[in-house]
């Protein structure tokens, strides 16, 4: 590594990860650094939400490891998650309780989280208006963005999105993206996304790394992949990648 680069806010080295003796993740290498908005992409399948779920702690890998700040999450997970926010999967809140309530109810897990940081959070993903309402009349892109601001709690430098956008309408998919840009530009937050969705993550990325089978085929600026003017689609490139 040049000595003038700074290391990766998130790295994985060698990670590795089978179930019932298939490898869903195979000797996977990726770089995050700070300051990107880092699309994790491939089809359905292909070991996006096996890797989350290890950056999150949620499943172990088998062999290899992940960084955070150099810290290794296998050695040291409580200092190492510490800079990590998520949302794996669908957020799930309690319907009968209000925006509020339930960020209240999860910074119960967060040492040090204040009434005023949950209101400050609630501002930021644009749901202050709607903090005293219940969840069950939020839309889907509403609760989306609700798990965004649980995410946002603890003040993470990175947040970890698994298919953010999934089952949102034109609206919700805009606002979504808005709001990282608007995080990632405005909070200095890093953001690593994974989806299937080529297009949308190629006005929203700046660095991608696409997977096939557990693998990493290819990780890069996405202006220098694709051309300045955007010459070629991340779609083609993906196909071309992945041509047999």
């Amino acid at each position: 590594m040049d000595g003038n680069q700074a290391p990766p806010l998130l790295e994985t080295r060698h990670l590795t990860k089978s179930f019932r003796g298939r490898k869903i993740v195979d000797d996977l290498n990726i770089r995050v650094m700070k300051g990107d908005v880092y699309g994790f992409l491939g089809r359905n399948g292909q070991g996006k939400t096996t890797t989350i779920r290890m950056m999150t702690g949620l499943i172990f890998p088998d062999s290899g490891d992940i960084l955070v700040k150099g810290i290794s999450l296998r050695k040291d997970f409580k200092r190492a998650i510490a800079h990590i926010g998520a949302i794996v999967e669908m957020p799930a809140f309690h319907d009968y309780l209000t925006g509020y309530e339930n960020l209240a109810l999860m910074a119960n897990l967060a040492p040090g989280v204040t009434k005023s940081r949950i209101r400050e959070v609630l501002d930021i993903v644009g749901l202050g208006g709607r903090a005293r309402d219940k969840v069950k009349t939020y839309s889907l892109g509403m609760k989306q963005r609700l798990g965004i601001a649980n995410a946002l709690l603890h003040e993470p430098e990175l947040i970890i999105l698994d298919e953010p956008t999934n089952g949102l309408d034109p609206q919700g998919m805009k606002e979504i993206k808005e709001l990282i840009l608007q995080l990632a530009s405005e909070k200095d937050i890093t953001f690593f996304i994974s989806s299937h969705l080529l297009h949308e993550m190629q006005q929203l990325c700046n660095r991608i790394g696409i997977i096939q089978n557990g693998r990493l085929l290819m990780e890069g600026d996405v202006r220098e992949l694709t051309g300045a003017a955007g010459d070629i689609s991340l779609e083609q490139l993906y196909f071309e990648l992945t041509r047999s």
